[in-house]
């Protein structure tokens, strides 16, 4: 029988997303890596050219490790600090910004209402310029535009990210650094198409003359939730047509032009939600949710509220005596995950600071008992779903073209294992007309495809003959229908003088 929606606006629990991925084997394991070691690659790139100009890039500070629980590998994750500059760090932050907005337009507001646009500050920032003053005012002047499109023409600014090229042509006066501002924003009520002209023509004089460009209906929010700053090479990297406008990547900068630039972008916000986006971020981070990809019940990915869990106190660094601390050993920050991190297999990873196979410490043999434990837990999880994709894989549904619904042969095995039980039960020609005949006499107004999906939908969970049970809702249902209260009483209707025939003959026999 058919089953209620599939609801995926409501937050699940954490273990709850990780347990769904554990064990599946995931096909993207070579370009996930390929791409992994490319940023990592990137981003030593351009800490090495930001330590060069005397500016930290690094933060040893913490010994962290990525423990398997599958596999038993681990990992040293190298330390950076939390800078757009940095690949490893801009990635993540995309990433989630990427799922968050993803999940407002597909469960907070109508995705054809949402629109997003570029807009530039017009000339180039020279190098060593006035990078900051311009940057203020640039800024200035969306806010003021974003204020003024609400009031005229009711118009939402959802979401403000900058996206700054870097152009090195020597000789004229497009070298610099151009700001642009991707813009994600909704009509709040009906515009008519000279309304919307209109409200493009004012945004482009409101904006000082800059190059503004509407670039339609949001699709995808990774059209508009970009790298702030686009590398030399790589899937975000500059395309042939930018290399031939004379633009670079960031890591292609000298360690004079990058010092620069990060003293100028110091502590400016650069990806920023608004209103009701801004509202829906600030519920997350309040309720402890957070949006992740989670395999669907068809094994499909799909975005998920996954509620975290409360993070226990960290053992101080030092003690109330003012004596250090003991030594940190396995202790347990978090979890990620299922991923393909080591192999083919997703995994969930364990996060572990100061991760050692031989504790001295009382923390460091709890928090090895607590990996442990995760492991056992993670295998268990994979066992589980290995044995649910090998079920579904051998249920195969062969189906007839007919003209009938009633015509629907049985599901059969596809393989004939060892490990499959001979006493399943195996639906028959009759049981699928029985169930049809159900389903039509339930909702006459159901098609023929709708009765054929609703009954295949239940032949993988009948024990026994179909007969008995349809008997027994048939029941139940004239059981529920006598129960009821009286039916409602007819409407009255009264006749209008004007259009009743009746009346009106009889009105014209009396006038005569």
């Amino acid at each position: 029988m058919p089953g209620r929606r599939h609801r995926t606006d409501r937050p699940i629990q954490l273990l709850t997303a990780i347990s769904r991925g554990c064990g599946l084997t995931s096909d993207d394991f070579d370009s996930y890596t390929a791409s992994r070691e490319a940023i990592i690659e990137q981003t030593e790139r351009i800490a090495a050219t930001l330590e060069e100009a005397g500016i930290q890039a690094r933060d040893d500070t913490r010994d962290i490790t990525l423990v398997g629980e599958l596999t038993g590998e681990c990992e040293r994750i190298t330390g950076f600090r939390r800078l757009h500059l940095l690949p490893e760090f801009a990635q993540r932050h995309r990433h989630r910004m990427i799922r968050r907005l993803s999940f407002f337009l597909e469960h907070c507001t109508r995705v054809r209402t949402c629109r997003y646009a570029v807009v530039t500050s017009g000339q180039r920032v020279p190098w060593h310029g006035d990078l900051k003053g311009r940057r203020a005012e640039f800024l200035k002047r969306l806010n003021r535009w974003s204020s003024e499109a609400r009031t005229r023409y009711g118009i939402e600014v959802l979401y403000r990210g900058d996206n700054d090229t870097f152009c090195r042509a020597d000789g004229t006066t497009a070298d610099g650094v151009n700001l642009h501002a991707d813009l994600v924003y909704r009509p709040t009520r009906r515009l008519s198409p000279d309304d919307w002209e209109r409200f493009l023509r004012w945004s482009r004089d409101r904006l000082g003359g800059v190059h503004w460009r509407d670039c339609g209906a949001l699709r995808n929010a990774s059209a508009v939730v970009r790298y702030v700053l686009k590398l030399s090479w790589g899937r975000e990297g500059l395309t042939a047509d930018d290399r031939a406008d004379g633009l670079v990547g960031i890591d292609e900068l000298t360690p004079d032009e990058l010092a620069w630039y990060y003293h100028a972008t110091l502590g400016v916000t650069r990806v920023k939600p608004l209103r009701a986006f801004a509202a829906f971020c600030k519920s997350l981070n309040d309720n402890r949710e957070e949006i992740r990809w989670v395999p669907g019940p068809g094994g499909k990915r799909e975005l998920r509220s996954v509620q975290r869990p409360r993070l226990e106190p960290r053992p101080p660094v030092v003690t109330r005596d003012g004596q250090p601390a003991p030594r940190m050993e396995n202790i347990v920050l978090g979890r990620t995950a299922a991923h393909p991190r080591f192999s083919s297999v997703c995994e969930p990873c364990s996060i572990v600071l100061g991760f050692t196979g031989t504790p001295t410490t009382e923390i460091g043999h709890s928090g090895l008992d607590m990996i442990m434990n995760r492991c056992d837990q993670a295998a268990r999880w994979a066992e589980r779903n290995t044995r649910r994709l090998q079920e579904a894989a051998r249920l195969t549904v062969h189906s007839k073209t007919s003209d009938s619904p009633t015509q629907i042969p049985s599901c059969q095995s596809s393989s004939k294992s060892e490990d499959q039980t001979q006493d399943a039960y195996q639906p028959t020609q009759e049981d699928f007309e029985q169930l049809s005949v159900f389903y039509r006499d339930l909702n006459p107004r159901l098609t023929d495809a709708q009765v054929r999906a609703s009954v295949m939908a239940c032949a993988q969970f009948w024990e026994g003959p179909i007969g008995p049970v349809v008997e027994k809702m048939r029941a139940r249902l004239d059981k529920t229908q006598k129960t009821n209260v009286s039916p409602r009483p007819k409407r009255l209707r009264f006749f209008d003088p004007v259009n009743d025939n009746a009346f009106s003959s009889f009105y014209h026999i009396f006038v005569a």
